[in-house]
């Protein structure tokens, strides 16, 4: 797998509201794709799926209640468009999903590599989404953030491994 990595200033937008994908992750993701508004920590952005990503994420929200897959599916798929490369590496942005990402023709973008997807940021935007990451941690403080809440999301999975630890420590002694 290949994943979506770093970040790239100095995009525009041209005047007819098309964006050039950054050369190296074109084949990455596609000729064709989706791209879906979303607001995370209060900040607007737009984000682009390759086809197979998007339909894994649609796929995950398909459990819970019926009225859970309702709400999630319908967020989602309503602030979601279909798009298509040109010859030369670029889409049109879908008018609405660029006014709710505060987007405008002839502006300057920022792209981030995001794993699996890639992000398209409104400086503003992508400013005030770092101004709310605690800029004093480092990468192994973030991993180990991350261990420790993943270890408290499944207490069962938890409980089962303090167990084999337990039983582990009880036959060397």
């Amino acid at each position: 797998m290949h994943l979506f990595v770093g970040t790239l200033y100095n995009y525009k937008l041209d005047s007819k509201g098309r964006l050039s994908i950054p050369t190296k992750w074109r084949e990455r993701l596609g000729k064709e794709f989706y791209m879906v508004a979303v607001t995370v920590k209060g900040c607007k952005f737009i984000i682009l799926f390759p086809t197979d990503e998007f339909e894994n994420t649609y796929n995950r929200m398909q459990r819970g209640s019926e009225n859970h897959k309702y709400e999630t599916s319908k967020d989602f798929l309503r602030n979601a468009e279909e798009c298509t490369l040109d010859s030369q590496g670029r889409f049109t942005l879908n008018q609405r999903l660029k006014e709710l990402a505060y987007l405008e023709n002839d502006s300057e973008v920022v792209f981030v590599g995001n794993g699996k997807t890639l992000e398209i940021w409104n400086n503003d935007e992508f400013e005030k989404m770092q101004g709310t990451f605690d800029s004093s941690m480092g990468i192994y403080d973030l991993m180990d953030k991350v261990g420790s809440s993943a270890e408290s999301e499944n207490p069962e999975e938890q409980e089962t491994e303090n167990q084999n630890e337990s039983e582990k420590s009880e036959t060397h002694e």
